[in-house]
């Protein structure tokens, strides 16, 4: 929130999808962590719980992880190409 509030129009993250970079400043990143905050909240996460995000290496995985923090949660990232039997070992 810090870096949203003193550098919001500045680059946060940089991500290539099919050869074109794709951009977010820390508004834009800000905005949605907050709005996933707001959902994660309204499925009922709250402070302390422990929630499973299953994802690639992609920049919506950092933010659904930044939102859960936001919350109090504990994030547990899982990646999406493992195995069940890995990711019951995770879980």
């Amino acid at each position: 929130m810090r870096n949203a509030h003193e550098r919001g129009s500045r680059v946060a993250f940089r991500h290539k999808d099919l050869g074109i970079w794709q951009s977010w400043n820390w508004a834009e990143v800000a905005e949605q962590v907050r709005a996933y905050a707001r959902g994660l909240e309204g499925l009922g996460l709250k402070r302390g719980d422990k929630v499973a995000i299953v994802g690639y290496n992609r920049p919506r995985l950092y933010w659904s992880m930044a939102a859960a923090q936001w919350l109090g949660a504990i994030p547990v990232p899982v990646y999406a190409d493992s195995v069940a039997d890995e990711m019951a070992y995770v879980l």
